[in-house]
């Protein structure tokens, strides 16, 4: 959801000075929560700008890895995710599990080889 406008974030703040919490909330359509992160910004702030948003944390795969990975199924597209995550760990020594591995390689638009299961009738005709 968007920051509210600064215009919107004054008026609320400035009604808020003279009603209540709910009053507020109630005569511009947002939470009472809304009205009380307003007030405790600006009282920690001083002023009505949203706060700067906090930064993505860093892949567990890097850059270089990304491409190492890439040039790994290239070379060999029957590589499965647990064979992946066991090379990239020579590689680099940084342990990567199979979900992670599954959304790096999600991210980058590559495939992967699925673990093979028999199939039900193969298996009845082995036993």
């Amino acid at each position: 959801m968007n920051a509210l406008s600064k215009d919107l974030r004054q008026r609320i703040l400035n009604y808020a000075l003279n009603h209540s919490v709910r009053q507020t909330a109630r005569a511009f359509h947002v939470s009472p929560n809304t009205v009380q992160q307003l007030k405790k910004l600006f009282y920690e702030t001083g002023g009505m700008d949203p706060r700067i948003s906090k930064p993505v944390h860093a892949h567990a795969v890097s850059p270089e890895g990304e491409l190492y990975l890439k040039a790994l199924l290239l070379e060999e597209v029957d590589l499965t995710l647990e064979r992946l995550c066991e090379l990239y760990w020579q590689a680099y020594a940084v342990r990567v599990g199979v979900t992670t591995m599954h959304l790096t390689l999600k991210r980058m638009g590559l495939s992967y080889k699925k673990k093979d299961l028999p199939r039900p009738e193969e298996e009845r005709g082995r036993g």
